[in-house]
């Protein structure tokens, strides 16, 4: 690795995760959770956290879970990331146990997004992952619960500007062409030099990355950095900010899976702030500027799939 990249981009990135309350534990001690290079996710880890997050299951359960998630079965790697996504953040899972009333159908809780803390947010860099085809070493891996949910590419400032991110890029490109098992579980990519980052979902084409300009709800202040790497990892990867993108604001449309803009994501927070504050209808609605092809449907359907998952407001009609 080029060591100017390292200090320069990938090092501040891990601090501002290790300010944020995650966990740094580097390539050596994650080998140690692993059975081999060619395990991507952390089993030990995700057992651990299906029991803190369900202490009704009991072991057969957590091996049937855990099984499922460390040897699902799809057609391609586009089925296989829709699969494990509707698993995680969509229909869900279920168990058949007995926990009092006889053998039933159990809802698996993956995530718990009311206490942020029940969960458990590891970042590391270095990762090495090995199959046929060799060795790949993606700069950093983001693991929520022992998953691999965040992959981030840096590329050295020094580069010339037009090929920063065009590197992280094909970099990435790469490892999804030989390395399809670490991207099972993807949910965000993120590319970054510092001086310029951007981000997506597998499966987008690099014209259609995204900046993201607002660290919201944090403010620049609060950031204290002007570093568009420093901003988009202050507005995305923020524990509960993370888990909300993941949950919240990802949709597949046709084979192609898109994640919100910043302003898409500020909007439909500031929306639901709006609606769950006030008591009177005039004082719940509101209007959101928009410019030509920035998002206005895609705005609403973030905007509907949060508003249906919030209890106090009773599954509104939408």
């Amino acid at each position: 690795m080029d060591r100017y990249e390292e200090t320069h981009v990938e090092i501040p990135l891990i601090e501002q995760l290790k300010n944020y309350g995650y966990n740094y534990l580097n390539t050596n001690e994650l080998d140690r959770e692993r059975s081999s290079q060619a395990v991507v996710l952390l089993e030990d880890r995700f057992r651990e956290s299906l029991q803190r997050l369900n202490p009704w299951m009991n072991e057969n359960s957590l091996d049937k879970v855990v099984r499922r998630f460390s040897t699902p079965q799809a057609e391609d790697l586009w089925h296989m990331n829709k699969q494990i996504f509707d698993w995680l953040f969509g229909e869900g899972i279920t168990v058949v146990q007995d926990v009092g009333s006889g053998n039933k159908n159990q809802s698996v809780k993956l995530f718990d997004y009311d206490k942020i803390e029940n969960n458990d947010f590891v970042v590391t860099n270095q990762f090495t992952v090995t199959n046929t085809s060799g060795i790949i070493i993606p700069d950093i891996l983001i693991f929520v619960n022992g998953l691999p949910l965040v992959i981030i590419e840096c590329k050295s400032p020094k580069l010339a500007p037009e090929k920063q991110l065009t590197e992280a890029y094909r970099q990435i490109d790469r490892y999804v062409r030989e390395h399809e098992k670490l991207f099972w579980y993807n949910q965000i990519i993120i590319l970054t030099s510092r001086d310029r980052a951007k981000v997506a979902t597998l499966f987008t084409p690099t014209k259609h990355y995204g900046v993201w300009k607002d660290p919201y709800p944090l403010s620049f202040e609060e950031v204290g950095s002007d570093y568009p790497q420093d901003i988009l990892v202050a507005g995305t990867l923020q524990k509960d900010t993370l888990l909300d993108l993941m949950r919240n604001f990802i949709v597949y449309d046709g084979k192609v899976k898109k994640l919100a803009r910043y302003q898409q994501y500020r909007a439909v927070n500031k929306a639901i702030e709006r609606i769950k504050i006030n008591k009177k209808p005039a004082q719940r609605g509101g209007v959101v500027w928009h410019t030509q092809g920035s998002g206005k449907s895609l705005t609403m359907v973030f905007l509907s799939k949060k508003l249906r998952r919030i209890q106090q407001l009773k599954n509104p009609m939408i």
